[in-house]
This record gives structure tokens, sequence and C-alpha cells, in this order.
């Protein structure tokens, strides 16, 4: 068993929500594992526990845990019941709700630190299911506020939650590319188009099928330019299924855009970064980001990117991206633009990119330390 709180000096048991890696890798998942690497390698003696619903690819290290409840439940019920019971018996000292949530009762003696991702439910929340709005909606702000820490993933969202949940962040902790985004070999890169089945020039747009993506907006700007005559390169979409997505499947199954539009759906990382090396611009339309870490990825890749206009994705970019409109008007703008030349599309400097891993785990751990610090000190005072 770990020393008491007094006869230590920092946390020995952390405790994370990983229920986003039971599923399809989304930006939340990636978020969690280029993080929990670094943090382990860094913390040795640290035991890192991780939580979940279901199972799951889980991260691997000597000093890491996996904790799955059954039977499965979700959400803020999951968080309340099964895994509140679990923490406390495990004596984690903090738990990191990784998904903006965190239990709202029997936390008394273990620090939470909670990062917020995004405020779907505040700007664009027609595009989530009603459950996940509804999730997002009453409980996020409930743990935004009840939390020991408060991370934010951009300076924008930060600025978000103070606005709309009444704190201010302690940090922001931006998310960061896997190691493999980076300078590719660009003979292996044509080696996977070819494979593909694509030949440059191309547009390039990666996001799962859901609306907050903006992807339909973008293919029916595309499909109207090409046909009132702009030469566009052919545009390429990899991502999976999402939700509310069959006007779009069905607008993507038209024979008339065969030869000018491509989905591929899910691609692998290593597919993904060949795509991004070789494209003539990367596309994010995206009706609003938390941050947009594929912009980070196209940029390392060399890819000049274009994206949405909410500042969350000029912050991802760098400002060096050419924000444009989300709407249907301002994409078609974009695309004609582009067709004639004048879209200032910019590839962005490798040494202005911040992509430091251990430096992101090391602010995170110090923020864990912090406020495990905080809640040990509240705790002798109330037994004195």
């Amino acid at each position: 068993p770990p020393a008491s709180p007094a006869e230590r000096n920092g946390p020995a048991r952390i405790g994370l929500d990983v229920c986003s890696l039971t599923g399809s890798r989304t930006g939340i998942a990636n978020y969690i594992e280029t993080l929990l690497g670094p943090l382990c390698e860094q913390q040795p003696d640290v035991s890192f526990v991780l939580y979940s619903n279901g199972d799951g690819d889980f991260p691997t290290a000597p000093n890491i845990v996996h904790r799955i409840s059954r039977p499965t439940r979700r959400g803020p019920i999951w968080h309340n019941t099964q895994l509140v019971r679990m923490l406390q018996q495990d004596t984690i000292d903090v738990f990191w709700g990784t998904n903006g949530l965190i239990p709202l009762h029997g936390l008394r003696r273990i620090a939470s630190v909670v990062t917020i991702h995004d405020l779907v439910h505040r700007y664009a929340p027609q595009t989530q299911l009603a459950a996940v709005r509804w999730k997002q909606r009453v409980f996020q702000p409930l743990c935004a506020r009840a939390a020991d820490r408060l991370v934010a993933v951009s300076r924008a969202t930060a600025d978000d939650v103070a606005m709309h949940y009444g704190r201010a962040p302690d940090a922001v902790i931006a998310p960061v590319a896997r190691p493999v985004f980076g300078p590719v070999d660009l003979a292996a890169a044509d080696e996977t188009l070819a494979r593909l089945g694509l030949q440059t020039p191309y547009l390039l747009t990666v996001g799962t099928l859901e609306p907050r993506k903006n992807i339909l907006a973008l293919v029916e700007a595309y499909a109207a330019c090409t046909a009132a005559g702009a030469t566009l390169p052919r545009l390429v979409i990899a991502g999976g299924r999402g939700w509310f997505d069959a006007r779009l499947r069905a607008l993507l199954a038209q024979p008339a855009l065969a030869d000018r539009i491509r989905w591929l759906g899910f691609v692998p990382t290593e597919s993904l970064v060949h795509l991004y090396a070789r494209c003539h611009a990367f596309l994010m339309p995206s009706l609003y980001e938390g941050y947009g870490i594929p912009l980070l990825e196209a940029q390392l890749c060399r890819a000049p990117v274009v994206h949405g206009e909410h500042r969350s994705m000029a912050e991802a970019a760098g400002g060096v991206g050419v924000a444009v409109s989300p709407s249907a008007e301002g994409l078609r703008r974009a695309l004609w633009d582009l067709a004639e030349g004048r879209l200032p599309l910019v590839t962005r400097l490798p040494a202005t990119i911040d992509n430091d891993a251990a430096g992101a785990a090391g602010r995170l751990w110090r923020l864990m330390s912090d406020a495990w610090q905080a809640k040990s000190r509240r705790l002798a005072g109330q037994l004195a």
C-alpha cells in the first residue's frame, strides 16, 4: 500500500476515464493516449488506473492498471454509480475526467482534474444526438465547477468556459499530434495513393460523417462550383460513418459526382499521414471545434490548411491557415477562389509548431499534483 498523504510528496494513484478508448478512435481518445504515454514514463512510481465501461484497445505500461465495470452503464449514470465506487475501493488520489465529466459525489478524499474539450451544446447543438447534447448541457457545467482543477484544450475554449460556466480554467493543455505525423517519405506516400486509386492533385477533408464537420455543405458547394465550370482538384473524404449522415451518403452515391468526389471511409493512421502529405490543400469546414487536431496533423505533414472561422481552429492552425465562412455561400466562394488561384494557401514552418507531448504531460502532472496537495491540506484542516 502507498504511504499516507502526510508521508508522500505527491499522488501515488491516478485514475483516468478511458471510455473514449472503447470504440473507434476520436480526437479525445488520441488526446488521452498522447499524454498518458509520457505521464507513465515521467512518473514510473505512480500507478495509473484506467477505468472504462467496456472493452477496448487500452495502452499498456508497467505502471498501468485496467479496470472495466460490468454491466455496461454510460455517461453520468456510470460516473456516479460504478465508477465512483471503484475509485473509492482503489483509494485513488487524483481522478482525471478526460472528457468533461467526473462523479458529482463521493470524491471527498479524491482530488479531481477535468478536461473540457468543447462546448458543442452551446455553439452547434443541432449537430448532436439528443442524449449527448443533454449530457453535456446539464452535467459538464456542474463538473467544471465541482472539479479541483480545470483544463481547456485551447485558449478559445478556455474563454468560452469562463463565459458560460462561470469559472476560468486553471490551464490550457492543447492536444498533441502523434509522432507519426511529420515529414513523410513521398515515395511511400505515392504507393499509398496508388493502392487507394488516387492521383495528385486532390483536396482532402478528414472527419466522421456527422453534421458538425459540415462535410455535406462542402460537398454541395464543391458540386455547385464544378457544375458551374470551376476547375478544382478531386475532393477526397477520409472518415467513417457518423450520425444524421443519410443525405450526405446519398449525395456521395450520385453517379454524376463519382469521378470528382471520393469517399474512402475510415482510413488507418499510416495511410492518413500519406494523404495529408500529398494533398493540394486540407479542408476543415467545421461549424465548430474545441480545437481541431486534424489541422495540426496536416500542417505537420506540410499541407496548407483551410478551416472554419471559429477562433479555436485558427488557434490550432497557429494563425497560418485560411479561415472561411462555413456557410454554403462562404464555401462556394472559397472554392471559387481556390480554383482561380486567389486563396492564399501557405505551408506552416515546422519550427513554429509546438507539438511537445512530454511538455504537455509535465504540465498536466503539475496540475494533478497541485490538486492533490490542495485536497490533502483541506482534509488535514478538517481533521485538526
